[in-house]
């Protein structure tokens, strides 16, 4: 199944409230992107497409892609402007063929792969799966090439994919952490995160 699975990483924005491009930000000493691919890819999914902003692909992929190697395909997003739904169209033209696609966010790198394996188990053929803790719904979320094909089909515009998701049907897969709900948008918001991984690995050690 893992072979007929991608997944597309949303990174083409310009970052903007985090000052800082967050495909590049630090965790665990990887960035953000690097960790990211590397989940997927360990989970058995192959098949990963990343969308990057231009200003992006020309200062830092060349890096990002000689610490990865083939793992990953660049889609560059030259109007980032044109916001998250023209980046989202932009990679699924590339995912047509597959039967299931995770929409990864660049702000949440702590996905992992026992989340990624339980939304395989759930996966909804006419629908999508995404997690939950605590009755507060997160991500990334796996959808089913029948919502590839209607979102392919809408034109472009300012659409959410939340809003979109909610005329098909949906796989709900209860977890056990919060790291589901975690978007990391402003410089804030990543020191307390960073923070409070420093504060658990204190605990566990």
């Amino acid at each position: 199944m893992n072979s007929l699975t991608g997944v597309l990483v949303l990174a083409g924005g310009k970052s903007e409230r985090m000052n800082f491009p967050k495909a590049y930000l630090l965790f665990k000493e990887e960035t953000f992107l690097k960790r990211i691919v590397e989940e997927y890819y360990d989970a058995g999914i192959k098949k990963i497409f990343v969308v990057l902003n231009e200003d992006l692909c020309i200062e830092k992929w060349k890096t990002f892609n000689d610490q990865i190697k083939s793992k990953a395909t660049l889609i560059n997003n030259p109007d980032p402007d044109l916001g998250r739904f023209h980046s989202l169209k932009l990679g699924l033209k590339k995912m047509q063929n597959l039967e299931f696609c995770f929409i990864q966010n660049i702000d949440n790198p702590l996905v992992s792969k026992e989340i990624i394996n339980s939304l395989i188990a759930a996966r909804n053929s006419i629908g999508y799966a995404s997690p939950q803790f605590m009755g507060r719904n997160g991500h990334p979320v796996l959808i089913s090439k029948k919502v590839v094909r209607h979102l392919n089909g809408l034109p472009e515009g300012n659409f959410n994919l939340k809003n979109i998701l909610s005329d098909f049907s949906r796989n709900v897969v209860q977890v056990n952490t919060n790291d589901i709900l975690i978007n990391i948008n402003t410089e804030e918001e990543y020191e307390r995160c960073i923070e409070k991984r420093k504060l658990m690995n204190v605990k566990t050690t």
